[in-house]
């Protein structure tokens, strides 16, 4: 519940075009964070399942836990880090 946040606005920021690529976000995460780079990566989880319990908490807790957009579309079967243009054409 803590860290799944974290994973939609490093999407947010992506999306936006803030992080050239999603292996920018991973050393982000390891380097400004300190986030130990074999704990966790979201696509071992799935963006399905991340978009399901974010939605879940938004429901429950409120927007702070709204998936964006790049989320939603990933949980249709596309992982988080696959470049920005193929989320779009799956569409």
């Amino acid at each position: 519940m803590v860290f799944f946040p974290v994973v939609n606005e490093a999407c947010r920021v992506y999306a936006e075009g803030i992080a050239v690529k999603a292996a920018d976000l991973d050393i982000a995460g390891v380097m400004g964070m300190g986030f130990p780079p074999y704990r966790f990566h979201g696509d071992s989880v799935g963006s399905k399942y991340i978009y399901e319990r974010l939605n879940e908490w938004s429901n429950l807790y409120g927007d702070f836990f709204k998936p964006c957009d790049y989320v939603a579309q990933r949980a249709l079967g596309a992982p988080l880090s696959s470049p920005l243009n193929q989320a779009k054409s799956r569409l």
